[in-house]
């Protein structure tokens, strides 16, 4: 359960992200292609740069610094290339399209982007997430799991419908 429990939060943790960039910016978007509150590409690409970060174990230090930035780039850029491609695919729409953008990689992917999640990652792994795994993600309770699994398995049904009714 802590891998789902990891992949809801942070999935929840980026939809509020970027429900307030979307705020901040006045638009009326809405982040994921699921109605409840997560955008899985944040769940993931935390998850990746995460067992990456654990596998790797490099001792704390300036180069090790600089090794786990391009690899959590590297990594978050990925999931969000695939993830475009993987919606579009299926749903026939752009979630986000960066071709309009300098230093832009097809549709799903733009240098800015790329170098801010390294960055966000470096943060969340480094300084906040110690403290989410202690107090939050450890500490979910099976009946809350069990709660938001349905919610989001109903969730999952209604995106397979809409799916059906795109094909």
């Amino acid at each position: 359960m802590y891998y789902i429990n990891f992949v809801f939060f942070y999935s929840v943790l980026g939809f509020i992200l970027e429900s307030v960039y979307y705020k901040y910016k006045n638009s009326s978007e809405h982040s994921s292609i699921f109605i409840g509150p997560y955008t899985f590409v944040y769940g993931f690409g935390m998850l990746g740069s995460y067992l990456l970060y654990k596998v790797i174990n490099l001792q704390p230090n300036i180069l090790s610094y600089i090794i786990y930035y391009i690899i959590f780039v590297l990594t978050t850029s990925l999931i969000e290339f695939f993830g475009g491609h993987i919606i579009h695919f299926f749903l026939h729409i752009d979630k986000w399209n960066y071709s309009k953008d300098k230093y832009h990689f097809g549709k799903y992917l733009t240098l800015k982007n790329c170098l801010i999640w390294g960055i966000l990652v470096i943060i969340m792994i480094y300084y906040f997430h110690p403290f989410f795994n202690k107090y939050i993600i450890t500490t979910i309770p099976p009946s809350f799991n069990i709660l938001y699994l349905l919610l989001f398995a109903v969730d999952f049904i209604y995106l397979i419908k809409k799916i059906i009714k795109n094909f």
